[in-house]
Order: C-alpha cells, then sequence, then structure tokens
C-alpha cells in the first residue's frame, strides 16, 4: 500500500490500544511507529506522561518528530492528544497531511483493560481525568474500541484506501 509518505495519528484517552493498533498500521504503510505518550518518559516519575509534565515542549517535540518524518517515509503516531487546541496546533504547524484516527472507548472498558495489562504507563486511577479532559475529535476516523482488532485494522485501511488511491 506504499505510495504516499502517510501522517496517520491515533489519538485518544490512555488504554484504547493506540500503540497496538497503531504498530500494526504502520506495518502496512511500510512507515515508522512512534509512541509519542513516550516522549521524555525515561525523566518521569512512574505513571506521568510527557504531556503531563511539559504540555508545550510535548507538542513541540511531536511537531519536530511528525516534520521530518513526514519528508522521509511518513509515519504513524499514537498520542493522547486530548484537547481540540492541542489537535489544532499540530495541524497548523506540520505541512503535511494529517490522518487523524480516534480511539473511542468508554471510561468502563478502557479501565478494565488497563487493569488487565501488566506494567501499563498510567494507571487506571489517573484515566478517569483522561476522560474529563477529552474533547472528541469532530474531523477523525473514529474507532470504536469495543470491536474486534481485526475490524479495527480494517476500517483504518479501508479509510486509507479510499482517501490515498
Amino acid at each position: 500500500m506504499k505510495s504516499h509518505n502517510y501522517v496517520v495519528i491515533l489519538v485518544g484517552v490512555c488504554g484504547t490500544g493506540k500503540s497496538a493498533i497503531g504498530e500494526k498500521i504502520a506495518r502496512v504503510l511500510e512507515t515508522p511507529f512512534f509512541d509519542a505518550d513516550k516522549l521524555f518518559a525515561e525523566n518521569l516519575p512512574a505513571g506521568k506522561l510527557g504531556q503531563d509534565m511539559n504540555r508545550n515542549k510535548w507538542l513541540n517535540s511531536i511537531i519536530d518528530l511528525i516534520g521530518k518524518q513526514s519528508k522521509l517515509k511518513g509515519c504513524v503516531v499514537s498520542c493522547s492528544v486530548l484537547k481540540k487546541e492541542d489537535r489544532l496546533l499540530l495541524d497548523n504547524n506540520i505541512n503535511h497531511q494529517l490522518d487523524w484516527i480516534f480511539m473511542k472507548g468508554s471510561y468502563e472498558f478502557v479501565a478494565e483493560r488497563i487493569e488487565n495489562i501488566e506494567d501499563h504507563d498510567r494507571p487506571a486511577s489517573l484515566i478517569k481525568a483522561d476522560f474529563e479532559t477529552l474533547e472528541t475529535p469532530k474531523r477523525a476516523l473514529t474507532v470504536d474500541m469495543a470491536t474486534s482488532e481485526e475490524d479495527i485494522l480494517n476500517t483504518i485501511l479501508k479509510y486509507m484506501v479510499r482517501k490515498y488511491e
């Protein structure tokens, strides 16, 4: 399917499977995958993400990363860009077509999923705050995390094919 420098950004609260799906989409699109939530993770307290500590630095790092990758092979990025203003900042500062995928899941679904994942980066107790912060994207392909991983992958890939082929 590689005929374009795709830049796919999977957004949603932590625990919706953005990284797992993102890695698989990146393989199909023949592009690198990046988990932007883990930028600066080596210097952070347990349970904290880059955006928790220094939001502007984190967003600028995502802009730089995508800017560089869009000129190479493109990329797939997962990140918890939960606010509309942050997504607009990325849109307005990256000179490349961005394909937004919103990974939608209920609080109960996500909390249960996190409880079942060993060594998850973010404890379930912090997920409630993520849901309170979330401003659902209006201009994104929305996929329901309650469906199978195969259905989610097929939905995203069909969307990409219709858009670019």
